[in-house]
């Protein structure tokens, strides 16, 4: 009898999913963002019995209601689980903590077949034991982050420590590829990276490209996180194609650019391609982390840049400046060879100034210069200071260098409003060079005397020593 009746029983019972699922169950409509695939909300429109109470929350409470406004505080990591398994279109398995109800969940999260549907699992796991694996996953990311950081803060030059903090990271992240991209706001480029073996380097090919192009689509995903994190180009081909077929080309299927700044202004990208998914390992929290290391060591490295820079160049003009000129002598004179000098001084540069303003006058320097780097060669024309600018050319023969000086004195003919006077002097060895220099700046200054007195105007003689005046050496004046 009791065998019948639940024969009977068995034909008319149909399982209540709200009270017999064994786990908490939820099923959520997706809520999208503008552009169609970001998840940024989800709406409840199914939760069983276990699901309520591990919420904390009645049935009533959380149907037709909106996560975020049923949890106010609600870490936003769940509609990036919603993001990767809708747009991947399978199952996503994680353990993770969750501050809404302070427990640890072990999840599955999955698309259903009605479109713009998913469905979570939830299990609570044994709290020590994911405390514990949470503690080595901070401790493994801690301790990357900290041996990085020493090389990127070690004594190694900046080339070879910007490569080994890559190439450190790429024991952990197991990419096919690191990079650093640099950016001004117009263009970007690539000026670091590590490849994986049989990888296509492509720095070469990411150079000087258009920031709006290229990598101007990634400000939309900065909106709502701290990193660019793609786990599928797929997202990018209708909205961003040309940065989308730029990936598909090198067969990148996910990527992470973490950003880094100075003074508030976007200046590059610590990136990975196909980087390994690892629970030991939290490998946001590493490039976020990292790439504040390298904004560092970038600042740093260009400030060093523009006052080396600044030492050896002449902000006017572009030119070496007097300091490497010094150097350059240096150098010259303890290498023996042969080279020819040319002294230059603008002629009436005052009387520019007084009259025109020293803008003109400032112009008339720029001009000067534009026409010694133009016969000589920016890498061989100095400007001293003042109104006065040294060539130095070394290797070149005294006929050779003959014809440009003559070239010169024919460019400096057709200058309107402008007079230069000139020196020059070839030497068969640079070991005497300093004498030579001064040959060289007498003819010109005896050049300028001669422009004065041909214009009937008094020149105010400036200080030269008397060694310099007198000079009696006996290698031969180029000859105009």
């Amino acid at each position: 009898m009791i065998t019948d009746r639940m024969n009977t029983m068995e034909k008319d019972w149909i399982p209540d999913i709200y009270s017999d699922v064994p786990v908490a169950y939820v099923v959520y409509k997706l809520i999208f963002a503008e552009d169609g695939k970001t998840v940024q909300d989800a709406q409840y429109v199914f939760v069983n019995k276990i699901y309520c109470e591990m919420a904390g929350l009645t049935k009533e409470e959380l149907l037709g209601k909106r996560f975020l406004e049923a949890y106010e505080n609600a870490d936003l990591v769940w509609m990036t689980y919603c993001t990767r398994a809708y747009q991947a279109g399978r199952a996503i398995r994680d353990c993770i903590y969750a501050p809404e109800i302070d427990h640890w969940l072990d999840f599955t999260i999955m698309p259903l077949e009605q479109p713009g549907y998913v469905a979570y699992t939830f299990m609570n796991v044994d709290l020590d034991r994911a405390r514990q694996l949470q503690m080595k996953r901070e401790y493994t990311t801690n301790d990357i982050i900290l041996r990085i950081s020493k090389i990127l803060n070690g004594e190694d030059d900046y080339e070879t420590a910007m490569n080994h903090a890559l190439r450190e990271l790429s024991h952990v992240l197991h990419p096919d590829r690191l990079y650093i991209l640099e950016t001004d706001g117009e263009t970007v480029s690539n000026t670091f990276e590590w490849c994986a073996p049989g990888v296509q380097p492509e720095m070469d090919t990411l150079q000087h490209l258009d920031y709006q192009t290229y990598i101007g689509g990634w400000e939309k995903f900065l909106e709502k996180a701290s990193s660019v994190i793609i786990e599928n180009i797929e997202v990018l081909r209708d909205d961003d194609p040309v940065d989308y077929w730029n990936l598909k080309r090198q067969g990148i299927e996910r990527i992470i650019d973490a950003p880094f700044y100075h003074a508030g202004e976007l200046i590059g990208y610590l990136g990975v391609d196909n980087y390994e998914k690892s629970e030991l390992v939290n490998t946001v929290t590493v490039l976020e982390t990292v790439s504040y290391f390298i904004a560092s060591k970038i600042t740093n490295h260009r400030l060093m840049v523009e006052l080396e820079r600044a030492s050896r160049y002449d902000a006017l003009t572009g030119l070496h400046n007097r300091n490497a000129c010094i150097e350059k002598i240096d150098f010259l004179t303890q290498h023996s060879s042969y080279a020819g000098i040319v002294y230059a001084d603008v002629n009436g540069l005052k009387e520019i100034n007084d009259t025109r303003g020293h803008q003109a006058g400032d112009e008339a320097l720029k001009r000067v210069a534009r026409l010694l780097a133009k016969c000589y060669g920016l890498e061989n024309t100095y400007r001293m200071g003042g109104d006065e600018f040294l060539v130095l050319m070394p290797l070149v023969t005294a006929l050779d260098f003959k014809n440009s000086f003559r070239r010169l004195r024919e460019l400096v003919g057709r200058e309107q409003d402008l007079s230069i006077a000139l020196g020059s002097d070839w030497v068969s060895d640079t070991a005497h060079l300093n004498e030579a220099i001064c040959r060289t700046d007498q003819r010109m200054y005896s050049d300028k005397v001669e422009y004065y007195n041909r214009h009937g105007k008094k020149i105010h003689d400036r200080h030269i020593p008397h060694e310099f005046r007198q000079s009696t050496e006996t290698e031969s004046p180029v000859s105009d």
